[in-house]
């Protein structure tokens, strides 16, 4: 099982170093357009979700404090409980969120395996008869995220996959490699069920195994259903990185610096000494209307030369 043991640390070094890579680049990418979408989430004194620019004069007086942690309480609200897509699409809100689920629980119970295997280590047994009430917690709630998070992994990512071939709504702009990706994690998700169910109902193994990475040691007579399982989680581990899967990693960047960012462009401030090298970037559109302007500084100062908006009156003259 040596082998085994150096493809997990291969494949984790992997999925590690393109994850860190794949946040670094995110963070960095340039300003994103300005949407402004309302509520904003973090305004104190605008329990609605208004925004300051709301105020006459805003500029002439101080910004008020932003909450941080009422971005953060909002954002996990989604990341919980997935509001929009159970007031958008219920029915397939019914898929999707028990699968998001599965996944938090697996990873919560990555980590408890994790300080299980830690535990063990410090020489603390872990069991259902552990005479150490640290360790028997440690076992009972590993159980507790370890079981329902296969159990709904499988059978969401069954449903999911059905859902992809029957809706018609859904079929036709559902790539190839999306059916590959579910099947990947159907398949990591169902041989960790098996081997649960056959060898290992305590997740003994899972420690041991977990516990020989900690220490570079060796484990013998691994069950073949927990070695498939443990192969097939570093590689969807090491593959995440360079898939859309990611985007859970992007949902911050996409609430905190997209919809809720309403940061005044002021003269001299970091947004415009960040803007400025953006607008001298070349167009490089083939539409006529864009022959005359190479810059997009030029797009932004255009003279348009259009006539007033005229004024809107009501029928009857009013």
């Amino acid at each position: 099982m040596v082998a085994l043991l150096i493809v997990t640390y291969v494949l984790f070094s992997i999925f590690a170093v393109a994850f860190l890579w794949k946040g670094y680049q995110q963070s960095k990418m340039p300003i994103h357009l300005r949407w402004e979408l309302y509520p904003l989430a973090g305004e104190k004194s605008r329990p609605w979700g208004g925004s300051y620019l709301e105020v006459p004069d805003w500029y002439k007086k101080p910004r008020e404090h932003h909450s941080f942690a009422g971005e953060m309480a909002f954002l996990g609200k989604e990341v919980f409980f997935f509001r929009e897509y159970f007031r958008r699409n219920r029915s397939l809100w019914y898929i999707v969120y028990p699968f998001h689920i599965g996944i938090i629980l697996l990873v919560t119970f990555f980590f408890l395996v994790v300080i299980g295997a830690l535990t063990t280590i410090g020489g603390v047994e872990v069991s259902a008869g552990s005479s150490n009430a640290w360790g028997l917690l440690l076992y009972y709630v590993t159980l507790i995220a370890g079981i329902p998070a296969l159990i709904l992994g499988t059978i969401s990512c069954l449903a999911l996959l059905i859902r992809k071939f029957v809706d018609p709504t859904m079929s036709p702009y559902t790539r190839r490699v999306e059916y590959f990706n579910i099947v990947f994690v159907l398949a990591m998700f169902l041989t960790g069920l098996l081997a649960w169910a056959v060898a290992d109902r305590g997740f003994e193994i899972a420690r041991e195994y977990m516990k020989s990475l900690l220490t570079f040691g060796s484990i013998e007579g691994l069950p073949s259903l927990s070695a498939a399982h443990a192969v097939l989680l570093v590689l969807l581990l090491a593959y995440l990185p360079f898939t859309n899967m990611m985007h859970f990693f992007a949902k911050f960047f996409t609430y905190h610096k997209v919809r809720w960012d309403d940061c005044p462009n002021l003269r001299g401030s970091a947004l415009e000494r960040e803007l400025k090298p953006l607008l001298e970037q070349q167009i490089n559109w083939a539409a006529p209307h864009m022959q005359n302007l190479r810059r997009w500084v030029d797009v932004a100062t255009e003279e348009t030369g259009a006539s007033p908006t005229p004024r809107v009156t009501r029928k009857g003259g009013e």
